[in-house]
């Protein structure tokens, strides 16, 4: 019975490996860009909710400067 090399078998793992590894960096990135569509979609709506609640706040308080840390709010003269 013949066997390898030690150098041989390396090179062999490493050629078996190599394109196991792309394979699986290639299903990273598909995973990746989908959920980027599912950011992008939660973006939209998370913007959507708050130009929502900006608006109420502003219907119920007039139009104003808020400061965000304090809840102040200082009228818009128009």
């Amino acid at each position: 019975m013949s066997k390898l090399e030690e150098n041989e078998l390396k090179e062999l793992r490493e050629s078996i490996a190599k394109p196991n590894q792309i394979a699986n960096e290639i299903g990273m990135r598909v995973i990746a860009y989908k959920s980027i569509d599912k950011l992008v979609d939660a973006f939209g709506e998370a913007s959507k909710e708050q130009q929502e609640l900006m608006k109420s706040i502003e219907e119920k308080h007039g139009k104003g400067s808020l400061n965000i840390d304090t809840g102040e709010i200082t009228p818009i003269e128009e």
